[in-house]
């Protein structure tokens, strides 16, 4: 088992995208500590996973308050930490950003990159005494491609690729990698399917070379591959997880209105003018 004999704290655990990673690195072996304000959710969490088996613990933590997260860290001393994953996240209303308040500007930004922020600061004295460790944040593919009225999220998401890359530079000679992931839709459990009922359409499933939505488990995958030795000399990257989103044109996505507008005549090549020389 990959994991085996390591513990790792992963941030927004309680349910989704943080269940899933705590799920999968209890099934390689690790000591897992989930870290939430959803005690109701936290705790099913832990229990279900610990019935399995798996040693797991929730703790329940506002990761936005400094006092809270330094307080929190420095009681887990006798417990060695050799994986953080910062995961918790808020995408926040969709509000263009000449109507956004700015305190929910603030509040989002405050969850999506100074909770990373916090969790590494406090943690770092603890990851350096279990060297060789790694951070794993959560990033996002708003933070390579924009969508209208998420420009909070977005932001902050690109602010997480940015210190991912400075704490990769700044922790490398204390023996510690830091990368990051960077999630598509992400559905909790199972996969959509073209034929399943959903309010999102065809067309937005188009933008999937791979015909589907990703799952927490795909994600987990990736966050296990990261904080595991198997990449022990990767750090300071970003690994998409959009099936193959961000790698297609918007052309490939409306290809058959095209093809159906070209037929018909709509679009016609004008021969260009005779430039006298």
């Amino acid at each position: 088992m990959r994991l085996q004999g390591k513990t790792a704290l992963i941030t927004g655990g309680a349910k989704g995208i943080g269940k899933g990673i705590a799920t999968r690195f209890i099934e390689e072996g690790a000591d897992v500590i989930i870290v939430d304000m959803d005690r109701v959710n936290g705790e099913e969490t832990a229990n279900e996973l610990g019935q399995g088996g798996g040693s797991i613990q929730f703790v329940e933590l506002d990761v936005c308050n400094e006092d809270r997260v330094e307080t929190f860290m420095k009681a887990l001393p006798k417990l060695k930490l050799d994986i953080l994953v910062n995961n918790v996240g808020w995408t926040g209303l969709r509000t263009p950003i000449d109507q956004m308040d700015l305190n929910d500007w603030r509040r989002i930004l405050d969850i999506n990159l100074t909770s990373l922020f916090l969790m590494c600061k406090h943690a770092v004295p603890l990851l350096k005494s279990s060297q060789p460790s790694s951070i794993v944040n959560l990033a996002s593919v708003n933070a390579h491609t924009m969508v209208p009225a998420l420009g909070a999220y977005s932001a902050s998401k690109g602010g997480v690729l940015a210190i991912t890359k400075q704490l990769a530079v700044e922790l490398a000679p204390e023996g510690i990698r830091v990368n990051s992931v960077s999630p598509s839709i992400t559905f909790r459990e199972g996969t959509l399917r073209r034929n399943s009922a959903s309010a999102l359409s065809d067309k937005s499933l188009d933008c999937y070379p791979l015909g589907r939505f990703s799952t927490a488990r795909d994600v987990a995958n990736a966050v296990l591959f990261l904080g595991s030795e198997e990449a022990g000399f990767i750090t300071g990257q970003d690994l998409l997880i959009d099936g193959g989103m961000t790698s297609q044109s918007v052309s490939a996505m409306v290809r058959d209105d095209l093809r159906a507008g070209w037929k018909s005549g709509m679009y016609k090549l004008e021969a260009e003018p005779e430039v006298e020389s």
